[in-house]
């Protein structure tokens, strides 16, 4: 008979199997097989529309009528007849928001998270609603999260599958606050240089001074204008390190007061839920299967540092900019469509997302870097120095990629019945903020996991056991 401990050694052997994961089947792989019809109209709309001039507004509105309308009447020809011109850019303005979402991912690394069924079958059952979100960090400004397709929200369409989203965010506040102004020397050397480019410019200065910037008139009353600027930011800097939180007060009172000048919220962040076509391998998609294809969006706003999860939904609802359309100037007052595009699944997309996010913070998360192919995730690993650096670099070559793992160290028990009946209850987890060091001056995300309770223990437990890295 095994004892406890062979018992945890065995299911931890099963946990560890390598994870695997195919790129091609990823969102930013997919996707470039998804446009390959469709891209070079794409991109020489996008050409001739990001070329517009910074002259006067006649000669901004000769330049669309000559070069770009063409173009856009041309794009508007190739949908189906009868589409609804309304319709057609949304799917334009649609793929237009997936190449900046790529550009940012691609820039920012192509960081790739993989959750654990387990670990997801885990943080289901934990709410985040009442979260104070002042420990909250994005590990990047923009990272995918890949999902089993069909996992999250699987009766959502009848064509298309949900596999996965990404986050997009600001700098958080706290993180700006915490960057040291530069150097008054520095900052003038580096902006004359900037300056002297702008005088190369042919017209460049005259531009800028009839926009209304007065501080162009000269150079020193351009860098006099910097350099008031920067002290009120080394004001700030030195404030903030002497009181965090009372500065941190400060600015969210104002964000809400028009006219204060003052925009930067404490977080926030866009959510764009990726889908894929149910049982069919990627394939080009034509402009019919991109109009059939769902949008899944949310955007959190959370001005101060003290916001819980529903209060930063609640400021969304009534100043956001709408999600269920890409057109900006339509305007939904005091609707959930500012917050996400599709309110009916609001509470399910706003657990999932915090959830995953929280994780990312726990201190005592189980999140290992691998590569997508575990063989040759083990190949390199037995490569020691010179020959490592070789080996990814043949890995990268081959198209294998890093992934960020996340769970699979983790081991989360059916819920067990005794005679078809279910012993005992769940109680569900949450986050929490745990305070710690000196004076309990800091604080960091402590997670009370779901537990089964009013259960004989002799009978069943089922609770989640974390495993810690290695």
């Amino acid at each position: 008979m095994q004892t406890g401990s062979e018992l945890n050694l065995s299911l931890l052997g099963t946990i560890l199997k390598n994870p695997a994961v195919r790129l091609s089947q990823l969102h930013a792989w997919r996707h470039e097989t998804e446009l390959r019809g469709l891209q070079p109209r794409l991109d020489a709309y996008w050409a001739v529309d990001s070329n517009r001039p910074d002259g006067t507004d006649a000669e901004r509105e000769n330049y669309y009528r000559q070069v770009v309308a063409p173009h856009e009447d041309a794009f508007l020809a190739d949908f189906p007849q009868g589409v609804p011109k309304r319709a057609a850019w949304e799917v334009i303005l649609r793929e237009e928001n997936w190449r900046s979402v790529l550009r940012n991912w691609r820039h920012g690394g192509q960081q790739i998270f993989e959750f654990a069924p387990d670990l997801l079958a885990m943080l289901a059952d934990t709410d985040v609603d009442e979260l104070p979100i002042q420990n909250l960090r994005m590990p990047y400004d923009t990272f995918y999260v890949a999902l089993a397709p069909g996992h999250f929200l699987p009766d959502y369409n009848r064509d298309w599958v949900i596999d996965g989203f990404y986050v997009t965010a600001e700098i958080c506040l706290v993180d700006s606050l915490r960057m040291k102004p530069r150097p008054p020397n520095e900052l003038i050397a580096e902006q004359r240089k900037q300056w002297a480019d702008l005088e190369r410019i042919p017209g460049a200065l005259e531009r800028l001074c009839k926009d209304g910037s007065e501080s162009f008139v000269s150079f020193d009353s351009y860098i006099a204008k910097l350099l008031a600027e920067n002290t009120a930011v080394q004001q700030l800097y030195d404030r903030y390190l002497l009181d965090p939180d009372a500065v941190m007060d400060e600015i969210a009172e104002k964000v809400d007061i028009r006219g204060s000048g003052e925009w930067r919220s404490y977080l926030m962040f866009t959510v764009d839920f990726t889908f894929r076509q149910r049982n069919h391998a990627p394939a080009s998609l034509s402009l019919t299967d991109l109009l059939g294809q769902p949008t899944l969006r949310a955007h959190y706003d959370f001005v101060s540092h003290r916001n819980t999860v529903r209060d930063g939904i609640e400021r969304g609802r009534r100043s956001a900019i709408p999600m269920d359309t890409f057109r900006e100037e339509d305007g939904h007052p005091d609707d959930l469509r500012n917050v996400i595009s599709d309110p009916t699944v609001l509470e399910e997309v706003t657990r999932l997302v915090f959830n995953l996010v929280c994780y990312l913070n726990y201190p005592e998360r189980a999140q290992e870097k691998r590569l997508n192919d575990p063989r040759i995730h083990e190949k390199v690993g037995r490569a020691k120095g010179k020959a490592r650096k070789m080996a990814e670099a043949q890995a990268r070559q081959d198209g294998c990629r890093w992934i960020n793992f996340c769970g699979y160290r983790t081991s989360f028990e059916k819920r067990n019945t005794l005679g078809g009946t279910a012993v005992g209850h769940w109680r569900r987890g949450h986050w929490r903020n745990q305070r710690f060091g000196k004076a309990l001056a800091e604080s960091r995300l402590l997670w009370i996991r779901p537990t089964m309770v009013g259960a004989d223990k002799n009978i069943i437990d089922s609770r989640p056991t974390l495993y810690g890295t290695s």
